[in-house]
């Protein structure tokens, strides 16, 4: 039943004063084509971004409300009566770098500058190569694979760690929550069966995003009863900082600690919360291409500069799941002269980092498109099954290139298969150990 009309003594009065309507800012913005819908302040014609600027050594009015752009980046724009202020909290005011950052230290030499038609090749989409070139290039691919049994049949190593039972039994959990721990998990239970559990040991997660990996192996010390996790750390670094990281969980911060730094710039030597452990494991979960080689330099080199009285810690070992090959470049690429050695040159790599997604992202073609494919989605000559199988092949021997660098630095190493392919495809994992 509606309810009855209201009296038109108890119906609210209507405001018939209309506002004015406020100010709008008179620049117009060339690129928009339309003035700036910024409201300005009273008495004025422009807002705070637009103000007519002028130098800053012909203002001498402390009181001035005229804009200048900032010294520091003159992308923006700055009162120039707080100019003094600005400069001592601006965001591109020079830093003072820790001793332990040295910008590119990890990132490797491609020998030399490529020449104009490198740089243009590299550059090149796979529908710029001839279908001869295409071929010749995934024969090389196939002769490498097919020539070297550690990538060809890779041994599944699926495991779990009991400090991760109770979460992944929680019910309101979706499956893009569970993928992460299932994956976390497994990656924590190689971890212990390689004996890298051990006391004095600092734990080195590299692009450690919000630190899940980082969260349940220090959870995983601190509720350790046994000796041998004595005197155990972890060290998360990653180059920016995120919201709601995990790690912030851990309340006993002497186990858990964060440093903000490029994997490319960072020496493991010269950081004094690393002192005082015995030896130094790495691990990753989410490094993306490039940056596992960056990773890679970085222990390596960290192993190369030790001390020679035997009283520094040494990198025992690593596990790093691998992901993103097509983020991977051939100027940090540690498997360069594999590769070379292989007759696969710079600009064979490219499209090799193009052809990796071949087995991660589908046919790259929308729902509608795939219905009216024929011949079963053939595309460069191969149907969508045959592509994805190249592109596997095609991480495969990226990962055997770092293998091989691996080897001639000391370490042994090698892939297992972490995950099922239904958690992810991206489930290959790399182990080492120093020799």
């Amino acid at each position: 039943m509606n309810s009855p009309e209201p009296s038109a003594e108890k119906r609210p009065k209507l405001d018939t004063q209309v506002e004015p309507t406020s100010i709008r800012c008179q620049h117009f913005v060339q690129r928009k084509k339309r003035y700036c819908k910024m409201t300005v302040g009273r008495g004025k014609q422009f807002c705070g971004e637009h103000e007519p600027q002028q130098s800053p050594d012909i203002i001498t009015n402390s009181n001035s409300t005229h804009r200048i752009s900032c010294p520091l980046d003159p992308k923006h724009s700055i009162s120039a009566a707080k100019l003094d202020k600005h400069l001592r909290i601006c965001n591109a005011r020079p830093v003072e770098r820790p001793n332990f950052i040295q910008p590119g230290v990890n990132t490797g030499s491609d020998g030399g500058n490529a020449s104009a038609t490198e740089q243009l090749s590299s550059s090149r989409k796979l529908a710029d190569v001839t279908q001869e070139e295409l071929d010749g290039l995934i024969a090389k691919i196939e002769a490498v694979y097919e020539a070297d049994n550690r990538i060809t049949a890779l041994e599944e190593t699926i495991l779990e760690h009991p400090v991760l039972k109770e979460e992944l039994s929680k019910e309101t959990y979706g499956p893009q929550t569970l993928k992460h721990l299932i994956q976390s998990a497994s990656l924590l239970g190689i971890i212990e069966r390689e004996n890298f559990l051990r006391g004095n040991t600092a734990f080195v997660e590299f692009g450690a995003g919000k630190g899940q990996v980082a969260f349940w192996l220090a959870t995983v010390i601190q509720q350790s009863t046994e000796q041998n996790l004595t005197n155990s750390r972890v060290l998360l670094v990653d180059r920016a900082s995120h919201r709601h990281k995990q790690d912030n969980r851990i309340e006993d911060r002497e186990i858990v600690q964060r440093i903000r730094a490029d994997i490319g710039d960072l020496i493991l030597r010269k950081l004094d919360i690393l002192r005082g452990s015995d030896s130094v494991v790495g691990i990753g979960k989410h490094l993306c291409g490039g940056a596992t080689d960056l990773a890679l330099r970085c222990l390596v080199k960290a192993n190369r500069d030790a001390n020679d009285d035997g009283k520094d810690w040494q990198v025992k070992g690593f596990v790093f799941a691998l992901c993103c090959h097509h983020r991977c470049d051939w100027g940090s690429y540690t498997g360069k002269s594999f590769l070379l050695n292989k007759g696969i040159d710079r600009n064979d790599f490219c499209l090799i980092a193009r052809m990796v997604s071949w087995a991660v992202c589908g046919t790259g073609t929308s729902r509608e498109r795939r219905k009216i494919e024929l011949d079963n989605g053939v595309k460069y000559g191969l149907t969508r099954a045959q592509r994805e199988e190249i592109g596997r092949k095609c991480k495969r021997v990226l990962d055997l290139g770092r293998i091989e660098y691996l080897k001639a630095n000391g370490f042994d190493s090698q892939l297992k298969k972490y995950a099922k392919s239904e958690i992810t495809l991206e489930n290959v994992c790399l182990i080492g150990h120093v020799k």
